[in-house]
């Protein structure tokens, strides 16, 4: 839209001014207005030609949009060396004092040996970012590891405790399983409100008589096709949406689908005794 100059705006009074001067001053301002209309937006340094001229501003100029960052990139796995010396150090208080219960020693450093006479670690209590992979390889007889909620995302410590039968990792930042591939002895696990969505590192796990799933990004129960030995499946607010890979576990005795995707649960129907409960 084009902007009628300021100086156009009032007229200044001419007195004594000849015919021709008067056409020079018109055909001057006319020039001028051309000029300002061609230009598209006026100086915002030309001095006004009156003390009454107004201010014409000029349009603002749209900030453009910042340019999305990049999403961050997972911390590269750093390539720990464990000390030599017998005397272990522990990343948090309730850790340690868990670790003195079990080993049944209340003072004096606590040392390797002392490590593989715990056969349960409830650590639900402990602040834990990671697993220390120089204490958790030490936990020989393990039987029940129990972690605490947070920001644990890799399991990898834990692929050797060959004697560790339940599993509490709910509520963490897991989502590969693969560390607990050859833990045959797993009876009760809980992976429950995790990132998890690939249950293959399972499928060998026959043993298996309680897994809980909940809140999970799972949606194939085809690796579970195996765990004849199963007797309860938590799914409840997954997005599952087919039974299918369960109809051979006979021993199934309860099934919690609350707020899953299951539509259709008669793949089960023909288990003895079987409870599906949905809500």
């Amino acid at each position: 839209m084009r902007h009628r100059p300021a100086f156009l705006a009032h007229r200044p009074v001419l007195s004594a001014v000849s015919t021709r001067t008067r056409a020079a001053c018109l055909t001057a301002c006319l020039a001028a207005s051309l000029t300002a209309c061609d230009d598209g937006k006026p100086s915002a340094t030309t001095s006004p030609t009156s003390t009454a001229s107004a201010t014409v501003a000029a349009a603002p100029v749209p900030t453009p949009a910042p340019t999305p960052s990049a999403a961050p990139t997972a911390a590269p796995k750093k390539n720990v060396v464990c000390s030599k010396d017998a005397e272990i150090a522990f990343p948090d208080a309730n850790f340690e004092s868990v670790i003195r219960l079990q080993a049944s020693k209340k003072t004096g450093p606590i040392v390797r040996a002392d490590l593989a006479k715990v056969k349960t670690l409830n650590l639900t209590e402990s602040k834990l970012d990671e697993l220390d992979p120089c204490i958790f390889p030490e936990l020989k007889i393990l039987k029940g590891l129990y972690l605490p909620p947070g920001k644990i995302s890799d399991l990898t410590p834990l692929k050797s405790l060959f004697q560790l039968e339940s599993l509490r990792v709910s509520a963490t930042m897991v989502k590969d399983l693969t560390p607990l591939a050859d833990l045959k002895k797993l009876d009760r696990l809980d992976i429950g409100r995790t990132p998890v969505a690939d249950l293959a590192p399972l499928a060998g796990l026959t043993n298996i008589t309680e897994l809980q799933l909940d809140e999970t990004e799972v949606t194939d129960l085809s690796p579970l096709s195996k765990m004849e030995k199963l007797e309860m499946l938590q799914m409840k607010r997954t997005r599952v949406n087919d039974l299918g890979p369960l109809r051979g576990l006979r021993k199934l005795k309860s099934v919690y689908i609350e707020g899953s995707a299951v539509h259709d649960t008669s793949p089960l129907l023909g288990i003895p005794g079987l409870k599906i409960h949905e809500g």
